[in-house]
């Protein structure tokens, strides 16, 4: 299954036109329509996908390179509460 998201605004009439390229002429394919209204406060699918691939990118990046906590002094001795 592949995944391809846009944003698209439609035209005078309410009406949003999707040209979707399969690949191959004469190919059967199923294809699922979802549409949500956005405002501009969204950010767009590219910048949320950017985004993620930068998180994912962090992912193990200090697996090669593992973190040593260095050994801590003692505690000083305190005078009990009376």
């Amino acid at each position: 299954m592949n995944t391809v998201r846009k944003l698209y605004e439609s035209d005078g009439q309410g009406t949003v036109h999707v040209d979707l390229e399969v690949g191959a002429p004469h190919r059967r394919v199923e294809v699922v329509l979802v549409w949500q209204e956005i405002d501009g406060a969204q950010p767009p699918p590219e910048a949320v996908e950017k985004k993620r691939a930068e998180i994912e990118a962090l992912a193990g990046a200090l697996s090669d390179d593992p973190l040593v906590r260095p050994v801590q002094p003692l505690l000083e001795t305190r005078l009990p509460i009376e």
